[in-house]
C-alpha cells in the first residue's frame, strides 16, 4: 500500500475535524437540533471509523502542520470516538485464548506427543502447553486492557466528548478561514 497516497489527508484537516467534532458531540447537539437528531444518530455510529481517520490524518500531518497543537487534538478526539466502543471488550482474554490455542495446536500437529509421558497423560501436557502461554499473555494485555478501558472511559465521559467536539469544530471553522484557535489562545 502507498502511503503517500495519506497525504491529502492534510488538506482535509478543517474538514476531518469539524466531522470528528460533530461526531463526538452528537450527545450535545442531538438535543439541540431535535428535527435533524436522527442524522446526528446515524453519523455518531461511525464514530469508531471517524476516530481512526482522526489519528491517521493526525500521523501525516504531524510534524509539518504549521499549527502544533491541531495534531494532538486529532489525536485526543479520535482516541476518545475509537476506545469508546471497545473498550467494554475483553481484550486480554481474547487475545490469549487465542495464544493459547496456536501454541497447543502447533504442539498437537507439529510435535505430536504419545499417549503418555513420564507417566502423565498427554491431555495434561497440552492443556499446559495451552494454560501457560495463555496465562502470560493475558497478564500481560490485561494491564493494557485496564489502561486503554481507562483512557476511554475518561475521553468518552460525555463532558470530555463533548469539550473535544466543540473544540475541534471551532479549529476546524478557523482553519478554514485561515486562523487557529490555539493561536488565538496562546498567541
Amino acid at each position: 500500500m502507498d502511503l503517500s497516497n495519506l497525504t491529502m489527508l492534510a488538506d482535509y484537516v478543517p474538514h476531518i475535524l469539524i466531522i470528528g467534532g460533530i461526531v463526538a458531540a452528537s450527545w450535545l447537539l442531538e438535543r439541540m437540533v431535535k428535527p435533524l437528531s436522527w442524522i446526528l444518530k446515524i453519523a455518531s455510529s461511525f464514530g469508531f471509523v471517524v476516530g481512526i481517520l482522526l489519528m491517521v490524518t493526525a500521523a501525516t500531518v504531524w510534524s509539518s502542520f504549521p499549527d502544533r497543537y491541531t495534531p494532538y487534538l486529532l489525536v485526543a478526539t479520535g482516541l476518545a470516538l475509537v476506545l469508546k466502543p471497545i473498550k467494554d471488550i475483553p481484550w486480554a482474554a481474547l487475545i490469549a485464548l487465542l495464544v493459547g490455542g496456536v501454541c497447543a495446536v502447533s504442539v498437537f500437529l507439529l510435535l505430536p506427543l504419545p499417549e503418555t509421558v513420564f507417566g502423565i497423560s498427554s491431555t495434561w501436557i497440552y492443556l499446559a502447553i495451552f494454560l501457560v502461554p495463555a496465562l502470560l499473555v493475558y497478564m500481560l494485555f490485561k494491564f493494557i486492557e485496564d489502561t486503554l478501558r481507562l483512557i476511554g472511559t475518561l475521553l468518552a465521559s460525555k463532558p470530555v466528548a463533548i469539550t473535544l467536539g466543540l473544540i475541534c469544530i471551532a479549529q476546524g471553522v478557523l482553519l478554514l478561514l485561515d486562523r487557529s484557535l490555539f493561536t488565538i489562545i496562546f498567541g
